[in-house]
């Protein structure tokens, strides 16, 4: 809890990954005399971070539990960067404190998951890491304000990544669906290019704020021997508003950032997320081109304003049509098609890499025209799936089958 006079108390916990990123902003605030890093929790702390935090004039708690730092050191907020399937315990942990709460996305595998997080927040700020959505919103709202392309049609978010096979043997949870009996849900949309699914489903709530998931179609396939995929394709629709298109993989012959692209009656709007640099084109003539605009750290406001109100774009709540989408879909697809070299051509770089030829294409042509891999001629055998929300229960039903080798048993030769 916080004291009066006191500055903002932080604790991170995972300062390995993306953690460590969060590691480095919040030794910046530390020195500035911004916040105290009073605290950094891992199960396995990296080598050297005594050393490191003490040589940027931080002295924190060092520790593997959360619960020791918070009797320690009491944080008023608390920064989580772990696997997915450990974020609701800790958050609830966290929150139970009196902490606020930083949760670096995907947030949670499962709407009650969300559900009682939100419950015990209890109007304490809790946000989540899509750190790149307000930009993203702001840069479409901007754009279609000078530059109004009529009704909005559809959007969709696409990106085509290259992940090494160390990506997927990093850890026992990654590439997974469930591990030890919890959901993780490991997907190439639902974390590496979790980005821009949100920033997708934000932009359409934006749009037309009636927009409500209510109906999915989604293509899962794998070329990995994983229990999670490593390509997919999702449509989500709604009653109101504009029809959402969610294309990506890590296993790209051909890299293309995550990207956004908006299109209404008169003309598109592509917008790359990294920067927010791109292009809009309307009623036939020239493209117009957006210059790059920078985000703002969601890091940086979360920290030094912990009693503050939570950007309504990253607060928790927001992230419901996310969580929704995900589990829909990992439960109405069930395990995706398995790509092998018996039905399609795959390309090893030595034994680094495991690339689909083609496929980045594939996903561009598909983003252009608003189809899934199977309507931009990309047929991914038995992995298309279509459902109504109102027949999904919201809990998860479908067994999974925890035999599927991982990565590490499997492909590397």
């Amino acid at each position: 809890m916080s004291t009066p006079g006191r500055k903002p108390a932080v604790a991170l916990v995972g300062a390995s990954g993306y953690g460590r990123r969060h590691l480095d902003e919040l030794l910046d605030l530390h020195r500035a005399g911004a916040i105290e890093l009073c605290a950094v929790v891992d199960i396995g702390l990296p080598a050297g971070l005594a050393e490191l935090v003490e040589g940027r004039g931080a002295h924190p708690h060092l520790g593997r539990e959360l619960a020791a730092a918070l009797e320690a050191r009491h944080p008023t907020t608390v920064v989580i960067a772990t696997p997915p399937h450990t974020h609701a315990a800790l958050a609830e942990q966290a929150l139970a404190a009196g902490c606020s709460v930083y949760l670096e996305k995907p947030p949670v595998p499962l709407l009650s998951d969300l559900h009682r997080l939100l419950e015990r927040a209890s109007g304490r700020r809790l946000e989540v890491g899509f750190q790149q959505t307000p930009g993203v919103v702001a840069a479409v709202r901007d754009a279609l304000s000078s530059h109004p392309l009529g009704p909005i049609r559809r959007i969709t978010g696409f990106g085509a990544l290259q992940r090494p096979d160390s990506y997927y043997t990093r850890a026992r949870w990654a590439g997974r669906r469930e591990l030890d009996g919890r959901p993780v849900f490991d997907g190439a949309l639902f974390n590496p290019l979790a980005h821009v699914v949100h920033a997708a489903l934000s932009v359409a709530s934006s749009i037309h704020p009636g927009w409500t998931l209510d109906a999915i179609e989604a293509e899962l396939a794998s070329v990995r021997p994983i229990q999670s995929d490593d390509l997919a394709a999702v449509r989500a629709r709604s009653v109101r508003g504009p029809e959402v298109t969610l294309i990506g993989t890590t296993a790209a012959d051909r890299v293309v950032e995550p990207t956004l692209l908006v299109v209404g009656e008169r003309g598109r709007l592509t917008l790359r997320l990294r920067d927010l640099a791109g292009t809009l084109s309307r009623d036939g003539a020239d493209l117009i081109e957006l210059p790059a605009r920078a985000h703002r750290s969601a890091l940086r406001a979360a920290v030094l304003d912990p009693r503050g109100p939570a950007d309504p774009l990253l607060d928790a709540s927001a992230a419901e049509p996310f969580v929704r989408l995900v589990s829909a879909v990992v439960d109405t697809v069930g395990r995706p098609a398995a790509l092998t070299d018996d039905a399609v051509a795959l390309h090893r770089d030595g034994e680094r890499f495991i690339t689909l030829p083609g496929i980045t294409d594939t996903i561009e042509r598909a983003a252009a025209h608003g189809s899934l891999l199977a309507g931009a001629g990309r047929p991914l055998g038995d992995s298309r799936r279509r459902g109504r929300l109102e027949e999904w229960s919201g809990a998860m039903t479908r067994p999974y089958d925890d035999s599927v080798a991982t990565i590490g048993e499997q492909v590397s030769p």
